[in-house]
């Protein structure tokens, strides 16, 4: 490297430097040596205005296509790092999904002004974040007029087998018939691979 010059690191490697370092803290050495994959977790519950949602608490309860977990921990060898976190509206009818959309296409815009807070272990690690940050007038990477995925400004990690909650508070309303809303948490994470990695 010419004298002066400074390494540039690109985002990706600098989330997986992240994940590591955090990983060691917990004494969970072996994550460096795991599958690096997309990941991608979410929970849906039902929309109850004026409430507050505990998404991933109680997951155990829920199945599939309500949610893609079967507890609010990740597993041995699991770890991930939330790049991205999206709420969708999700209706209902007659037992199955017929629609998902953002706030904006199912007409209740006004749940934007709801907020969230994450929390690792009973830490907090995100608070009180409105919704409006998934709108893309307001969206720093929303780059078109129905992008409604809000690109997180720190990394945030789930370490394995630590219980993790996102609370979401909703704001007062007419209660709103077969909609659920769903939160989604999306990044790089790693899965268990005790015979290599690809």
């Amino acid at each position: 490297m010419p004298r002066g010059a400074v390494k540039k690191f690109s985002t990706a490697s600098n989330t997986i430097r992240k994940m590591v370092a955090t990983a060691d803290k917990f004494g969970n050495a072996g994550i460096k040596n795991q599958q690096l994959t997309t990941f991608e977790i979410f929970d849906i519950l039902p929309l109850i205005p004026g409430t507050t949602l505990n998404f991933f608490q109680n997951v155990n309860t829920r199945q599939f296509p309500f949610t893609n977990i079967q507890e609010n921990r990740l597993q041995v060898g699991e770890s991930m790092v939330i790049k991205r976190i999206w709420f969708t509206l999700v209706t209902e009818f007659d037992g199955g999904i017929i629609d998902v959309q953002t706030l904006d296409q199912a007409g209740l815009a006004k749940y934007y002004l709801s907020q969230f807070s994450w929390s690792n272990d009973n830490s907090r690690v995100l608070k009180d974040l409105s919704l409006t940050n998934q709108m893309p007038e307001f969206n720093r990477k929303g780059w078109s007029e129905s992008n409604n995925v809000f690109h997180l400004e720190t990394d945030i990690t789930i370490q394995p087998l630590i219980r993790f909650v996102c609370s979401l508070q909703l704001p007062a309303g007419a209660p709103v018939l077969n909609t659920f809303i769903g939160c989604h948490a999306g990044g790089v994470g790693t899965l268990l691979s005790p015979k290599g990695v690809y």
